[in-house]
């Protein structure tokens, strides 16, 4: 039987799936049968299931969005499939190419040469792109018509783990049908939809196989760099003490890059006052009311990308003490003790070590020997 005639079929027929499938002007899936297969009684995108030969998606005509990776980008490539989902090394350029499969199902035989009931008029297409960074993406399409039920489908792509962007190609999208041959589509298939169409009037999709539309664009893959990681920290406190227990800061430095910045300081007397927090610190001072040895600390705060971090360490301490009997002094706070680290691995006690502990053995106790032989016959 010709394919452009598969849907002729009994009044029977079309009665039987007129009363399972037709619900509200809409028709459900129908199972494709190759030859045997019943069209829809009305316009109706991507009803059919099963097993379906090539170019149709194998599972099903409501898996129509599909994607593949064309070898060297090469949209006219022919050996490779589109396949739900597509995994890929998504390395930095690599072009992917997005599939979206329409057919009518409605009876050729009411086509009536563009003016029968089984034409779907207003047709469009639409594809969603989500715009964030990511290691798998799911893009989605959407079919409409005036006369008929909206479908839509998503498709996963999986970039293998790498985090990275897709980024429609400007000017890639076009459609293909018998009908037509190939037809540039407008960018706003990714803003909204474009209108599509299977012969000479923009928006008809006729019924039948032989006026499937394939509509195709293109995303590319966009690496994101790496932003470097953010480094900061408190480098510097100078401390001058005086008579009457007065000190007062000399010195203080911070270092902050890659999306850090200094903010503020908090200081830290040492004697259980008030911390003090200011981002003038140098000229601050400080006036302890007795005599002891207070540790004087530096805590810096930064902005790091929104983020309020802080830095100290021995580097921002200063250690002052005050006597009735010394002049003041400022010394580094002393140091914490550092405990040897274990050994992470017993000693070699293999073949060749054994021989050379034997050997050593071996000549130490010879030597013993022969010294203590030599004495006793120095007594006889």
């Amino acid at each position: 039987m010709n394919i452009t005639n598969i849907f002729k079929k009994t009044s029977l027929g079309l009665a039987t799936v007129l009363a399972g499938l037709l619900i509200s002007g809409t028709a459900h899936a129908i199972p494709y049968t190759g030859d045997t297969t019943v069209a829809s009684p009305v316009p109706a995108f991507n009803v059919f299931t099963g097993d379906m030969p090539a170019p149709a998606p194998k599972d099903g005509e409501p898996d129509f969005f599909q994607s593949r990776v064309p070898v060297n980008g090469d949209p006219n490539d022919a050996s490779t499939q589109y396949t739900d989902p597509t995994s890929t090394d998504c390395t930095n350029g690599k072009v992917i190419e997005l599939r979206v499969y329409v057919h009518n199902g409605a009876s050729a035989d009411n086509n009536n040469n563009g003016t029968g009931p089984s034409i779907a008029h207003g047709t469009k297409v639409s594809v969603a792109l989500p715009g964030g960074q990511a290691t798998s993406f799911d893009p989605t399409a959407t079919i409409s018509a005036n006369n008929a039920a909206t479908v839509s489908d998503g498709a996963t792509i999986n970039c293998n783990g790498q985090s990275v962007k897709l980024q429609y190609v400007s000017g890639s999208a076009s459609q293909f049908s018998l009908g037509t041959g190939v037809m540039p589509l407008s960018d706003a298939i990714v803003n909204g939809g474009v209108s599509i169409q299977s012969e000479k009037v923009p928006g008809d999709v006729w019924g039948c196989w032989n006026e499937r539309v394939y509509v195709v664009l293109s995303v590319k893959v966009v690496n994101v760099p790496t932003p470097p990681t953010p480094s900061f920290m408190c480098t510097t406190l100078g401390l001058e003490a005086d008579i009457d227990r007065k000190v007062k800061l000399s010195a203080f430095s911070t270092t902050a890059t890659n999306g850090a910045s200094f903010k503020t300081a908090v200081i830290n007397w040492g004697d259980n006052s008030a911390p003090l927090t200011t981002n003038q610190v140098v000229g601050q001072t400080h006036q302890y009311s007795k005599d002891g040895t207070y540790l004087v600390t530096a805590i810096a705060h930064f902005d790091v990308n929104g983020e309020d971090m802080t830095a100290g360490g021995p580097q921002c301490q200063k250690q002052v003490t005050f006597s009735s009997n010394t002049p003041p002094k400022v010394t580094p706070p002393p140091s914490t003790p550092v405990t040897p680290a274990a050994p992470t691995s017993l000693v070699n006690t293999g073949p060749g070590s054994v021989a050379g502990l034997f050997a050593a053995a071996t000549a130490i106790g010879m030597l013993g020997y022969r010294k203590m032989l030599s004495r006793r016959l120095s007594r006889q």
